[in-house]
């Protein structure tokens, strides 16, 4: 094991210094507020559903408050300072033109619809015609890509495929995109723009400057929004902020206080993450120890953040956080680990994924590591990493089930040498922007991973 950690509070500061970065909310300024909706007439809640009683509520609210609505293409194009909002709804239910479309066009609010094409005139969706009449009565047509597939999974050529323009859309091309299950990454925004889109939307928390026209946040709506909304537009809160919250403080108080070892910095972390980043993402997983990672995009720039703590026998502890700039296809990363600075970079492969290597110095000792992702096709992700301890291999795959729910159930498995070493097994399903998995390695060896992205 390492040298012990001659201040105990380091790690915590490093922790500290984030939550006040990213997960204290500020006030809000020119952040267009986007509200997301599914269904009209069904559950509120997590079913993304609202009545039009109180759909109505909340374009009230928001009009006291000094919003003005617009749609999704108009919001990415507001000057800054500009108090904007829109009303969104996604996946071209038939529902929002019997029940939104009325209430909307009586309050004189525009509407913005994300469309998935490929259900476009079937039963319980919009029909041509009515597309039509609500672009007449200045609603927005986005698309919601061609099959609502999980676009961060797919190769190049799935992204054209999902992203393209087809005849069901009309002669009216779509200028904007609202990423299915929030799930997107600098891949999926390039090729968006490749189609001529010139706004996406995205989920999660608003940015801490101006937002990126192409991953426009729309914070999660909650059931007690009536309540809340003044709340969240002042400072921006989000349904993950608690997660977002409790994600940094729980490694920065664990065993604060307390002289812990050193350990290595976790083998598989990419502290220059942004080619398969999108907005950001929090994760926690428990396997004999546990392990922390976040990531925030600010435009061009991230910041990483990777926590070990309850390594070994002897509980050792590891912080790490880096500042990463993209300079495409090259992304390059500084920032400070318990043992002093840190260094990163990737290299983004055209489309297929990423390549990265990370070197730091933990008591007084050299720690490298590199490793990749490739995305050879749709829905199959391959892995690999290496440090002074081992090497990991692995792979992933999406089983073809609720393809139009971006096929939630994963498998997958590799193997580890060195540290940690066997065969090794998992089992993920995702709830939309969210993910649990399950994972077996030799010995028996049992470990769960939480996952939220935007």
């Amino acid at each position: 094991m390492l040298a012990h950690l001659p201040h105990t509070w380091s790690r915590a500061a490093l922790c500290l210094g984030a939550v006040a970065a990213l997960a204290l909310p500020t006030p809000a300024q020119a952040r267009p507020m986007v509200l997301v909706f599914h269904q009209v007439g069904t559950a509120g809640g997590a079913s993304l559903g609202i009545s039009p009683e109180a759909l109505r509520h909340r374009v009230e609210t928001l009009r006291r408050l000094g919003y003005r609505f617009v749609t999704s293409s108009e919001a990415a194009r507001a000057p800054a300072g500009e108090r904007v909002a829109v009303i969104q709804f996604d996946d071209g239910f038939e529902s929002v033109y019997r029940l939104a479309f009325p209430v909307l066009r009586e309050l004189g609010v525009p509407g913005t619809t994300y469309v998935i094409w490929s259900r476009l005139n079937r039963p319980g969706s919009l029909s041509a015609a009515q597309v039509a009449e609500l672009r007449a009565a200045g609603w927005e047509v986005g698309t919601h890509s061609h099959s609502h597939a999980a676009l961060a999974d797919l190769s190049p050529g799935g992204l054209r495929r999902e992203l393209a323009p087809g005849e069901e859309a009309g002669p009216q091309t779509a200028q904007c995109v609202a990423y299915p299950l929030n799930r997107h990454d600098a891949r999926v925004r390039r090729e968006a723009a490749r189609q001529g889109l010139n706004c996406g939307v995205a989920g999660g928390p608003p940015p801490l400057t101006r937002a990126d026209p192409m991953a426009l946040p729309a914070p999660a709506i909650t059931p007690w929004d009536d309540t809340l909304l003044p709340l969240r537009t002042r400072w921006g809160v989000d349904a993950r902020t608690p997660l977002l919250a409790a994600g940094l403080l729980l490694p920065a108080l664990d065993g604060l206080g307390t002289a812990h070892p050193l350990a290595a910095p976790p083998r598989t972390w990419n502290a220059a993450h942004y080619e398969l980043l999108g907005n950001g993402l929090i994760t926690a997983a428990w396997r004999g120890e546990r392990d922390t990672r976040l990531a925030w995009r600010e435009g061009r720039w991230s910041v990483n953040l990777a926590a070990r703590r309850g390594v070994g026998p002897g509980q050792a502890a590891y912080t790490g956080l880096g500042a990463a700039l993209n300079l495409a296809p090259v992304t390059l990363a500084a920032g400070l680990d318990s043992g002093g600075p840190l260094v990163g970079g990737a290299l983004a492969l055209g489309g297929y994924g990423e390549v990265w290597a990370r070197a730091s110095r933990v008591g007084g000792e050299w720690f490298w590591a590199w490793g990749g992702t490739l995305i050879p096709v749709d829905y199959v992700q391959l892995s690999a990493a290496q440090d002074r301890a081992g090497t990991q291999l692995g792979l992933r795959a999406a089983l073809p089930w609720q393809s139009g729910e971006g096929r939630p159930l994963r498998v997958g498995g590799g193997y580890r040498w060195g540290e940690g070493a066997g065969p090794y097994a998992e089992l993920e399903y995702r709830v939309g922007s969210y993910s649990v998995a399950a994972e077996v390695s030799r010995g028996r060896r049992f470990g769960v991973r939480l996952t939220a992205v935007w």
